[in-house]
């Protein structure tokens, strides 16, 4: 039987409404909290309030870029890992999101299945992660 981690909180961040609302309801049985926006001062703002622990953003929004907004998250040392969105997946957006760890780049356009598995997949390894590193402390604290 396979292990799902507890519920976690997700941050959609899509200038299109209409997609980022297909994408909050095809993920949304996923997570506790699901919070939505569609601009970047806004997004910064839901990111510091919820620290979410997974984000999906495009990456091209109204202020900003979704990559800074997963980079602004790892600077804080949040345990956050991120699905970027683009229509244009470029080598350094790519070695962007290989160097900030925990960012999975989709081309666009997608299919919500697909991003369901995948988003699936994220927080399945990421919630094993976190077991893992609390059995780590709780043996070292045991010593």
């Amino acid at each position: 039987m396979q292990h799902m981690p507890q519920k976690m909180n997700l941050l959609v961040v899509e200038d299109d409404r209409d997609l980022g609302e297909m994408i909050v309801d095809s993920l949304k049985d996923l997570f506790q909290r699901v919070e939505f926006t569609t601009n970047f001062e806004k997004a910064l703002e839901i990111l510091i309030a919820l620290q979410p622990d997974v984000i999906v953003t495009d990456q091209n929004i109204e202020g900003g870029f979704g990559i800074a907004l997963v980079a602004h998250a790892k600077e804080k040392n949040m345990n956050t890992v991120a699905i970027v969105q683009t229509g244009n997946p470029s080598l350094e957006l790519q070695t962007e999101a290989a160097r900030l760890g925990g960012v999975e780049i989709i081309e666009k356009p997608f299919d919500a299945q697909l991003l369901h598995l995948r988003v699936s997949q994220l927080i399945m390894v990421e919630g094993m992660r976190r077991e893992m590193e609390h059995s780590s402390n709780n043996m070292i604290r045991g010593f």
